[in-house]
């Protein structure tokens, strides 16, 4: 069984090297009165309208759970709502990744204070089930270890990356076995370190499709001492994994970009750190959802965008 979930995850990426996703940018909103003020690094989709969503600063390990509604014609957001907390009752471990397997309806939850991801009933409960670590990521600093998680439930791989650069992206079987890494490259960056307050680039989130291809989220954010002027530059791709015998980087293509910002006019800024697909609308695309971090509003200014892409899967 093993074998035939690798041999079907190869054929998917090879069906899939010349089709590119079509995808259309949505505006971005934010709802301060139904979610509360949050540090929002990861989500997923439940079904319907139900998403699980993680926050790296938490009063306790676990995860949120949000409804967020779409238009099914356009994809756009019309509003969302926290609907309450699922704890473990253990300490947070600074939660960044979160992804859903509903056949077994379990819940993962990659963390980068331990550098682990731990498995969860629906209702927050730890099984006891941890992916084994591999050792490229066993010695990474807490706050460059484990950003991202997805799962795909057509070959049933769990997929993961650390943030920054050396990035391996690793791929889980459903035995938990690492069956397959590969390095990635992130673009060069725009900002100059030198004359940051605050500064971040890397991966922010990704997403594995059904035919066995990855959408990765490249994030600069850019903070200089003034504060005002402060951008984030997001770059959305469509990663392909190499086949077999062939380069081991993969491929990847550039989907959009967009870029918020902090000035005197405008809060836009948003650092997006988790993203997932979300439910088919009516004319057969699908929905990608995003979160973003706002460093609990910070200073009052920060806001907790939620953006949505309607994106095209059957090219």
């Amino acid at each position: 069984m093993k074998c035939l979930r690798i041999i079907l995850l190869s054929w998917l990426v090879a069906l899939s090297a010349s089709a590119q996703p079509e995808v259309s940018l949505l505006p971005q909103h934010h709802y301060p009165k139904t979610i509360p003020a949050g540090d929002y690094s990861g989500i997923a989709w439940l079904g319907g309208d139900h998403y699980a969503v993680v926050s790296d600063k938490p009063d306790s390990d676990g995860f949120f759970l949000f409804e967020i509604k779409v238009d099914r014609e356009t994809g756009e957001i019309t509003g969302a709502r926290n609907e309450g907390f699922r704890s473990s009752d253990q300490p947070a471990r600074d939660e960044e990744g979160i992804a859903y397997d509903s056949l077994r309806q379990r819940i993962w939850i990659s963390g980068e204070g331990d550098n682990q991801i731990r498995e969860y009933t629906t209702d927050g409960r730890l099984t006891g089930r941890v992916v084994p670590q591999p050792s490229v990521y066993a010695h990474m600093p807490g706050n460059e270890g484990l950003e991202a998680l997805s799962f795909d439930a057509v070959s049933r791989t769990l997929w993961t990356c650390n943030e920054t650069m050396p990035v391996t992206i690793t791929a889980f079987d459903d035995s938990l076995h690492a069956v397959h890494q590969y390095p990635y490259t992130l673009d060069e960056a725009e900002g100059d370190v030198s004359k940051a307050r605050n500064y971040a680039h890397g991966i922010g989130t990704l997403t594995a499709l059904p035919d066995g291809t990855l959408l990765i989220l490249e994030r600069e954010f850019f903070v200089p001492a003034s504060k005002l002027g402060a951008w984030v530059s997001c770059k959305l791709y469509h990663y392909t994994p190499p086949a077999a015998g062939a380069e081991p980087s993969g491929r990847k293509t550039q989907l959009t970009s967009w870029r918020t910002t902090l000035s005197l006019f405008g809060r836009s800024l948003a650092n997006y750190e988790g993203m997932c697909l979300g439910p088919q609308l009516n004319d057969g695309s699908r929905v990608l959802l995003l979160v973003a971090d706002s460093q609990h509003r910070y200073g009052g200014v920060l806001r907790d965008w939620i953006r949505s892409i309607k994106i095209n899967l059957n090219r």
